[in-house]
C-alpha cells in the first residue's frame, strides 16, 4: 500500500487540504508555490508600440534550488515565449518577483521549482492578457440596465463582475469611499456587472469584440456610470461636497458619483493602465434645460479634479449626447458644451461618438435597447464607439501604464489582536525616489478593513487592530502620489486566543519513497535564532531531528529536512522556535499516516490518551464538535483547525475521566456521531 500524508499547505490559498490527497497520496503540483500577482484574466494596458509589463508576485514554501518564470504565448498569440531565472537570494527567502515586458495578446504564466533530491513543482495563472483597458463614466445610458438585450461577449473582453453599490430603502444609491477590494477578472457575460457601478455587459460586451476583431487584443472595462447623475451633481461630488439627486430628492453620501471615478482610478486602472475614460452623458441635462456653461463647467470640474485627486491625467473620449425619450432633438446647449471640452488645447480630451441619432425616439424603457425583432439600440451605440475609436483616433491617446510595482512580503501565519511584526516590501520598476506606503488590513474576500501602518522603508511595521473580529485577512499595500496598490499578501489568521505570532507561513509534508520531507518558510521574526524539527508518535513526546540557523534579520526563508526514518503509524511534525532570549515557540503541526490514513470524520486516537484527539474532514469547512458522556450531560470542548494542518483538533476544556463518550460532529448542514474512549 501506497504511504499517504496529508497536504502540504493547509489553510493557504492554493493549498487547500483535500480528501483526495490523503487518499492517493498526491500533492498538487501548485501546493508549494502560489501566485498572487497577476490573477488569471488580468489586462494589461499596451503602449504604442504594443507591449505592457506584466509584474509577478508569488512564494515558495519549498527550498528550490531552482525556479524558473515562463510566459508562453496561448489562443493564436505568435510572439516568442519568455524564460527567466530567478535570483538565488529569492528562491532562499520564499519570497519571488519579477516582471515581463510582453506584446499584445493572451499568455499562460508558469513557475517551475526544481530541487536537487528531483522534486519539481510547478505554480500556473492560466490567462493574462496585454490589450486595452477603458474606463466608462457617464449616467445610466452608460451604466446598462437589465434585461434590454445586452449579448454575452467573447472570452477575450474581460472585466470584475462585481458591484460596490446599494439601494437604500430610501431609493438613493449607496455605495463607499475609501480603498476598493482586490479584483479579480472573467469573460464578460450579458448579465455580469462591471464594477464598480455597471450593469449587465450593455453595449460595452460588443463594442469589446469590435475592438478585439480589430486589433486582436483582449479588452477590459470599468464601469463607474452613475443612474440620474447630471453635471451639477458631478461637480459638486468632484468639489468635495455630497450631490443632490433632483428626483428623489435627497442627497447620494460619500461624495458620489465621483468617489467612485477617483477610487477606481486609484485601486484599479493605476493597476492595470488604462487607454482611456469613455464620458457617455448629457440627456439628464438636456432634460433639466442646464445652459452651455453650466454643463462645460462642471464636466470641466469633473475631468480636472479626478486627475488631480488620482494622481493620474488620462485621456477622455467625450461622446456627444442629449437627446431622450423626452427631448428627442438634440439639445444644443449640451452639445456645444461637450464640443468646446473636446476642443480645449492640451485638455487630453477627444471626441466620442454622436449617439443623438441612435434609436430616436428611444423605447419605452429611455434607453438603448436591443429590441427583439426590431432595433438593435445597444448595437448601434457599440458600433458608433468602435468608429470614433479608429486608429487614427488611437494613436493620439497617450495611455496610463503602472510604472512599477510593489510586491508584499511573507506574513506569519497566525497572529492576535494587537499583534505587531515586520512584512517586507520590494519594490520594482521606474518608482519615485520618495513615496509613502500604507499597508491595508482586507478581509478574507478583499474587502478594506483598516490601514495598519505606513512608511517609506522595508520592512513596514505592521499592527493588527486590538478590536479585529478573529478570522482571515490578507494585507494589501499602496504607494500614494499617485495611487498604486500592490500584490496582496498570502493569508494572515487573527486570533484572539493565540498567545504569540506564528510565524512559520506554512509548513507541510510530501513522500519520496521510505524519506519523508518537512518543508515550512518562516516570515522574519526578530530575535529568532534557531529552528528545530521535532517528531512525534504519541502526539506528547517529541525528539528533535535537526536544528537550523534562523534566516538573516530581517528576511523570510524557506527550508527543508528529509526524515528518512520516520517509522510506521501516524507521525506529527512540528517546528520549534528558539529565540535569543531563550524562549521557544512552536509551529501548526503536520500529520504524516505511514499505514493508511483514517476515513472521514474518524476520531483518532481512538482511545485517546492525552486529553487530545483529532478529526479528518471532507474540505475546509466550519466543523462543529459536541462532547457527551454516557449519562447524556455535555461536556465543553474547544476545537481548532489551525493546530494541524487539514485536521481538526479537539480538547476537552476540563480533563475528563476515563471512560466512553460520544463525539456529535455537525458541518455544511449535516451532523454524525462517533463513540469515544478516554483512557
Amino acid at each position: 500500500m501506497l504511504d499517504r500524508i496529508c497536504p502540504a499547505a493547509g489553510r493557504h490559498a492554493y493549498c487547500l487540504f483535500t480528501l483526495l490527497c490523503i487518499f492517493a497520496g498526491v500533492i498538487p503540483a501548485h501546493a508549494q508555490m502560489v501566485i498572487t500577482s497577476p490573477v488569471s484574466n488580468q489586462v494589461m494596458q499596451r503602449n504604442a508600440s504594443g507591449a505592457a509589463s506584466i509584474s509577478v508576485t508569488a512564494y515558495a514554501h519549498y527550498p528550490y534550488t531552482r525556479i524558473s518564470a515562463t510566459l508562453i504565448p496561448i489562443e493564436g498569440n505568435a510572439h516568442t515565449a519568455q524564460e527567466q531565472l530567478l535570483e538565488a537570494d529569492q528562491l532562499t527567502q520564499g519570497f519571488l518577483h519579477t516582471a515581463f515586458t510582453a506584446r499584445t495578446g493572451w499568455y499562460r504564466l508558469k513557475l517551475t521549482g526544481t530541487a536537487t533530491n528531483g522534486i519539481t513543482d510547478s505554480a500556473i495563472v492560466a490567462r493574462v492578457g496585454v490589450g486595452e483597458v477603458f474606463l466608462i463614466a457617464g449616467n445610466s445610458n452608460a451604466m446598462g440596465l437589465p434585461g434590454l438585450g445586452a449579448k454575452d461577449a467573447s472570452s477575450n473582453v474581460i472585466s470584475f463582475n462585481a458591484i460596490n453599490k446599494t439601494l437604500n430603502n430610501e431609493n438613493i444609491t449607496v455605495a463607499p469611499d475609501g480603498p476598493m477590494t482586490v479584483p479579480s477578472f472573467e469573460a464578460l457575460k450579458s448579465s455580469s456587472n462591471i464594477f464598480p457601478n455597471g450593469e449587465t455587459s450593455w453595449y460595452w460586451g460588443e463594442l469589446g469584440d469590435l475592438l478585439f476583431q480589430r486589433w486582436k487584443t483582449p479588452v477590459l472595462f470599468f464601469n463607474t456610470a452613475w443612474a440620474a447623475a447630471n453635471s451639477e451633481n458631478y461637480r459638486d461630488a468632484a468639489s468635495g461636497k455630497d450631490a443632490y439627486n433632483l428626483y428623489v430628492g435627497k442627497y447620494w453620501p460619500n461624495r458620489q458619483p465621483y468617489s467612485n471615478i477617483v477610487n477606481t482610478m486609484r485601486y484599479m486602472t493605476s493597476l492595470t493602465g488604462v487607454r482611456a475614460v469613455l464620458w457617455a452623458h448629457g440627456e439628464n441635462d438636456a432634460q433639466l434645460r442646464f445652459n452651455e456653461a453650466q454643463y462645460f463647467d462642471g464636466i470641466r470640474t469633473l475631468i480636472q479634479n479626478s486627475r488631480r485627486d488620482s494622481g493620474y491625467n488620462i485621456p477622455w473620449y467625450i461622446a456627444r449626447n442629449s437627446a431622450s425619450n423626452q427631448m428627442k432633438d438634440p439639445y444644443l446647449p449640451v452639445l456645444n458644451a461637450q464640443n468646446r471640452l473636446i476642443a480645449l488645447p492640451a485638455f487630453n480630451a477627444f471626441q466620442g461618438p454622436y449617439l443623438d441619432t441612435i434609436q430616436i425616439p428611444r423605447p419605452a424603457s429611455a434607453h438603448f435597447e436591443n429590441v427583439p425583432g426590431g432595433i438593435q439600440g445597444l448595437t448601434l451605440a457599440a458600433a458608433a464607439w468602435n468608429r470614433s475609436l479608429a486608429d487614427t483616433a488611437i494613436t493620439r491617446t497617450v495611455p496610463l501604464q503602472p510604472a512599477y510595482a510593489l510586491h508584499t512580503g511573507v506574513t506569519p501565519a497566525r497572529v492576535y489582536p494587537g499583534a505587531a511584526f515586520d512584512l517586507p516590501f520590494t519594490i520594482t520598476g521606474n518608482a519615485p525616489v520618495t513615496m509613502q506606503i500604507a499597508a491595508e488590513l482586507l478581509d478574507a474576500q478583499g474587502q478594506f478593513v483598516a490601514q495598519i501602518s505606513i512608511g517609506n522603508t522595508s520592512p513596514l511595521k505592521i499592527r493588527i487592530p486590538a478590536e479585529v473580529p478573529d478570522g482571515q485577512y490578507l494585507i494589501r499595500l499602496t504607494s500614494s502620489n499617485p495611487a498604486m496598490p500592490g500584490s496582496v499578501s498570502q493569508p494572515v489568521y487573527v486570533e484572539r486566543s493565540a498567545r504569540a505570532i506564528e510565524y512559520v507561513n506554512t509548513i507541510g509534508l510530501r513522500n519520496a519513497g521510505n524519506t519523508i520531507h518537512v518543508a515550512w518558510a518562516v516570515a522574519p521574526a526578530p530575535g529568532l535564532a534557531s529552528m528545530t524539527v521535532q517528531r512525534t508518535t504519541d502526539g506528547l513526546h517529541y525528539i528533535d531531528l535537526e536544528t537550523l540557523p534562523a534566516p538573516s534579520a530581517g528576511s523570510s526563508g524557506v527550508f527543508s529536512f528529509a526524515d528518512a526514518d520516520s517509522g510506521s503509524g501516524t507521525i506529527f511534525y512540528r517546528i520549534k522556535m528558539v529565540y535569543d532570549n531563550g524562549a521557544a515557540a512552536y509551529s501548526t503541526i503536520v500529520t504524516a499516516f505511514r499505514d493508511g490514513a483514517p476515513a472521514p470524520w474518524t476520531v483518532f486516537p481512538n482511545p485517546v490518551t492525552q486529553q487530545q484527539f483529532y478529526i479528518i474532514p471532507t474540505s475546509e469547512t466550519d466543523v462543529t464538535c459536541r462532547l457527551f458522556d454516557a449519562a447524556g450531560r455535555e461536556h465543553p470542548v474547544q476545537t481548532s483547525s489551525r493546530e494541524a494542518v487539514g485536521l481538526v483538533s479537539v480538547r476537552p476544556r476540563y480533563p475528563l475521566p476515563a471512560g466512553k463518550y460520544i463525539l456529535q460532529i455537525t458541518w455544511d448542514g449535516q451532523t454524525s456521531s462517533r463513540n469515544v474512549v478516554f483512557n
